[in-house]
């Protein structure tokens, strides 16, 4: 675990890599969505891995059973699912519950043969169906990358599961979604763990989670729509207060049939590192009342 380093859809507008600090936002709102500002917030933010997005639902299972839970959300690809799972108040164990029942053969059929996940849209068109942003119970935000300038894009109105597919469009794997205009792959390459995301929904602490090494994300290379090669850096997973890395090295973002191993590798990163997270959550004030940590 690393400390800080010292129309259909509304998007925020996009950031370039010159320029990646999210407009601010009004005092007391969360992209639109009113609240009150009682106590400190705890925020998640969920990095991109594909499969490996199963330990993020392991950190969450261990964090819950001491009582932490997020109150507002940011995700990219593999994190956008989970993310906007547990926004929609399914707990960690309901998300790997219903994803256990994709049948990931007919998903890799689909990918190799139709650039789609059809099994997997088809889940979270079920689950999420129409909701709208401000419909889910915690704030939450999507990050994607426009393929025609490799611009971040952060998705956070209007309907939540083509957010979650855009954010999950990894190419060449599945097809850009088409969002006000504009064509949308995988968050990945412009903001993999979006810490900066979740500090902008209004979160006074960031836990991340990287399903790869966080280093491996300062600069990717990323081919826009025009066959243009460019360089994309990445600073979200910097502005995180704990960064948690689990060792995912032995899986891909493929291995679908190893689920179980990378939610249990997910919660025992977490277990490892309770004692600094309980420690870091009290000194600022931020663990539930009810927390038995």
């Amino acid at each position: 675990m690393n400390q800080p380093r010292s129309a259909e859809n509304s998007v925020l507008p996009p950031r370039s890599a010159e320029n990646s600090v999210l407009p601010p936002l009004a005092a007391g709102r969360v992209f639109g969505m009113p609240f009150k500002r009682k106590r400190k917030l705890l925020g998640a933010a969920l990095g991109s891995g594909g499969a490996k997005g199963l330990a993020h639902l392991g950190v969450m299972q261990a964090l819950e059973e001491e009582g932490i839970r997020f109150d507002v959300l940011a995700g990219t690809s593999a994190g956008a699912i989970a993310g906007a799972l547990y926004a929609k108040g399914y707990s960690p164990a309901d998300i790997a519950e219903l994803l256990a029942r994709v049948d990931y053969r007919q998903t890799l059929f689909s990918l190799l043969m139709e650039r789609s996940a059809q099994p997997l849209h088809r889940l979270l068109d079920g689950v999420l169906g129409e909701s709208a942003f401000s419909e889910l119970q915690k704030p939450f935000a999507a990050v994607a990358t426009d393929t025609a300038d490799g611009g971040e894009i952060v998705l956070c109105e209007g309907n939540v599961a083509r957010a979650v597919f855009a954010s999950s469009a990894m190419p060449p794997f599945f097809r850009p979604v088409q969002i006000d205009g504009r064509l949308l792959a995988d968050g990945a390459f412009a903001n993999a763990v979006p810490g900066d995301v979740a500090r902008a929904l209004g979160a006074d602490l960031v836990i991340g989670v990287a399903l790869s090494p966080a280093n491996n994300y300062r600069e990717v290379s990323f081919t826009t729509a025009s066959g243009r090669q460019i360089a994309l850096r990445q600073e979200g997973f910097s502005r995180c207060d704990i960064l948690l890395e689990p060792d995912l090295s032995a899986y891909t973002a493929t291995s679908v049939f190893d689920t179980d191993k990378i939610f249990d590798i997910g919660y025992a990163c977490a277990k490892q590192n309770m004692a600094q997270i309980v420690r870091l959550l009290r000194q600022n004030k931020l663990l539930q009342p009810d927390a038995r940590a």
